[in-house]
């Protein structure tokens, strides 16, 4: 690959994490008011109960980062600890009824937003825009390998 094509592929996936309000940290790019990280968290939990390093596996996070994202999490009162049945020195992370609504809430918000996005680019790149998506997911899984 050529340096230009990678200059401007810098530029470009900068300049679109900054449209999308990436940088704002107690905001989600579809504006709710917490982390992206914590939106992303309670989206996985609505999938029901994880322990926590699953959970940070999940979102790509290390022990200490996911330790505090969940703690903060706790606070919040979206999410409670509660032992492991088949382990019983193992915790299990869950939603509260607060944490199932800001979970839903941020599911809604995520889907209007990504709707008017879409709504702003030709359906017939539609396909392309996802494909695109899904080879820099790809490369990205397989970069941190």
């Amino acid at each position: 690959m050529s340096s230009k094509h990678v200059d401007e592929f810098a530029e470009s996936f900068a300049a679109f994490i900054r449209s999308l309000g990436l940088l704002e940290p107690d905001r989600t790019p579809c504006g709710a008011p917490m982390s992206v990280a914590e939106a992303h968290a309670l989206t996985i939990l609505r999938e029901g109960a994880l322990h926590q390093g699953k959970l940070g596996s999940l979102l790509n996070l290390g022990k200490s980062t996911t330790s505090r994202l969940t703690d903060g999490l706790v606070e919040r009162g979206w999410v409670q600890r509660e032992p492991d049945p088949s382990d019983g020195r193992a915790r299990l992370l869950t939603l509260t009824e607060a944490g199932s609504n800001a979970a839903e809430s941020v599911v809604q918000r995520r889907s209007q937003r990504l709707k008017a996005l879409l709504d702003h680019i030709d359906p017939d790149q539609h396909a392309a825009v996802i494909n695109a998506l899904r080879l820099l997911k790809e490369a990205s899984e397989h970069d941190r390998r």
